[in-house]
């Protein structure tokens, strides 16, 4: 049983933490819950470059050459998605190799160990982590294929009513207008 002398001292200490005080450590804190960063809520994580991020973006959009808002917010997501869906392949790789290195440094210290370096046994080893993480790895190239889908959809239509010489939709005349300012 707790002693009052013990409580009281736990009650001193507890006002004594006050978590971090530096930058650094209040990063270092913000992190302490993320596992593979698919479902983070910022795009760009600590270990990730945001100039990357902003490359690859303008690629995107060189690609898919986004005309109105609609499609710039789509061409957004796209980029965000496959970000994230590179990111789990890199989440995968490090998975292995962090488990491949484990079993070399057991089989160092004892080679008489029933674990090799086998990537087919270490997926058996592996499955809980393998296994959230196919199944994040297949609901975002889900996302992704709607998102590309309904991109290329609208810009199918769009395109349709440029071509039968249509006026275009105010709303689509709106939207073209305020891409073409953010380019």
């Amino acid at each position: 049983m707790t002693s009052e002398a013990q409580i009281a001292a736990n009650r001193l200490n507890a006002q004594r933490s006050t978590g971090p005080r530096t930058a650094r450590g209040k990063a270092a804190l913000a992190r302490n819950a993320l596992k593979h960063g698919l479902t983070a809520k910022t795009v760009v994580l600590f270990d990730e470059s945001k100039v990357a991020f902003e490359r690859f973006h303008q690629a995107q959009a060189l690609d898919f050459e986004p005309r109105t808002d609609g499609e710039c917010a789509l061409v957004e997501q796209i980029a965000i998605l496959a970000w994230r869906l590179q990111r789990a392949s890199r989440a995968e790789a490090a998975l292995v190799n962090a488990e491949a290195e484990r079993r070399r440094e057991r089989l160092a210290v004892d080679p008489d160990t029933t674990l090799r370096v086998d990537t087919s046994i270490m997926f058996d080893w592996l499955n809980e982590g393998m296994s959230a993480l196919t199944r994040y790895e297949a609901v975002i190239a889900r996302q992704l294929d709607r998102a590309i889908a309904t991109l290329e959809a609208r810009q199918a239509r769009r395109r349709a009513r440029e071509g039968a010489g249509a006026q275009q939709h105010p709303a689509d005349k709106k939207e073209t207008q305020f891409a073409e300012g953010n380019q």
